[in-house]
């Protein structure tokens, strides 16, 4: 809700208990959001990869698409956390942003 009311859309990748999110709009605004992120206690660990300008948006028509939970997508991220272990602090900022993107393109041609 807080995103739509923001300006704000994304992307967000669950896998081996780590979540991976990019989010795109104002910087005040986006700013605000992880700070919400990294206050809410639910959270822990969180870790800011990459904070860049972009010349538009990857993910417009996803208030905060959610990516990651049907039976193709596990199978798919095995190998993405067999490689990483899944830590975010393994991947890049550029890396999980093309990863989003890429699952985003393929959710929406579903």
């Amino acid at each position: 809700m807080n995103n739509r009311r923001d300006g704000i859309t994304g992307a967000l990748l669950f896998n081996a208990g780590c979540f991976a999110q990019v989010l795109e709009g104002p910087l005040d605004k986006v700013e605000a959001a992880f700070e919400r992120i990294q206050q809410d206690e639910r959270h822990g660990d969180v870790s800011l990869l990459a904070l860049d300008p972009i010349n538009h948006r990857s993910f417009s028509n996803w208030a905060m698409g959610f990516i990651g939970t049907s039976d193709f997508h596990a199978r798919r991220f095995a190998g993405i956390g067999a490689s990483s272990g899944f830590d975010p602090s393994r991947l890049s900022g550029d890396e999980i942003h093309s990863l989003l993107k890429e699952l985003a393109i393929e959710e929406e041609a579903a």
